[in-house]
């Protein structure tokens, strides 16, 4: 499904995995990049340029499931937070020998830093803000086109009404509230009609998530 199509931009929301993950196509025209690798090639949407990157906004096994194949595939490098970098070869922390299926994948080819930008064409770039919480190298990514803000991909630091979970190996909850600090900070500096494209679940936009997310009205922390 495309939820953001504009000249110049396009944004594909593809769910997929034993999770429903919402893997992300960003295609500007003449290169694409997945964010979320766990979609499978074959839903690779219609028409989409090439794709030179794969991004991966944290390292569980449901959001890098396929990253492997996808490099397989393609000449496309796969990149992940540098402090996030070992979850790809160990089964506990990618979190798949909890689901019964234990998993490990190739290093990523590319690590990711704070504040990183990542210029996909001369008008499209990737702002990368460290969000550790939910794991210790989570990441969001805010796409900005022509210097303004498009969308705001979060991963599982933010969902629609709710947060990513502390309780799996690498999560601090006390690290996860200063990261969504630093994502009402994005409102600030963008506005806050930017559009909010979580890991798994609806999509929602910042204005909403301030007005009725608990964990940023402060109406819920965590116990």
């Amino acid at each position: 499904m495309k939820i953001i199509d504009q000249a110049g931009l396009a944004i594909h929301l593809l769910p997929d995995g034993p999770l429903q993950t919402n893997a992300y196509w960003i295609d500007t025209g003449t290169v694409s990049c997945l964010v979320d690798p766990i979609l499978d090639p074959v839903n690779r949407p219609e028409g989409a340029a090439r794709l030179s990157l794969i991004l991966a906004t944290h390292g569980h096994f449901d959001h890098i499931g396929r990253c492997d194949d996808w490099r397989a595939l393609s000449a496309a490098k796969l990149a992940i937070h540098r402090d996030e970098a070992g979850y790809l070869a160990d089964a506990r922390l990618n979190g798949s020998v909890f689901f019964g299926a234990a998993a490990d994948y190739y290093p990523a080819d590319l690590l990711l830093h704070d504040q990183q930008v990542i210029q996909l064409d001369s008008r499209t770039s990737l702002l990368v803000i460290h969000t550790p919480g939910h794991t210790p190298g989570g990441v969001c990514l805010l796409v900005l086109q022509d210097q303004q803000a498009r969308a705001l991909l979060t991963g599982d630091t933010l969902f629609a009404g709710s947060v990513g979970r502390v309780d799996l190996p690498g999560g601090q909850a006390a690290q996860l509230m200063a990261s969504l600090d630093r994502l009402v900070r994005i409102s600030e500096i963008y506005g806050p009609a930017v559009p909010v494209l979580p890991g798994h679940g609806s999509t929602t936009t910042l204005r909403a998530e301030l007005k009725s997310n608990p964990f940023l009205t402060g109406k819920a922390r965590f116990s």
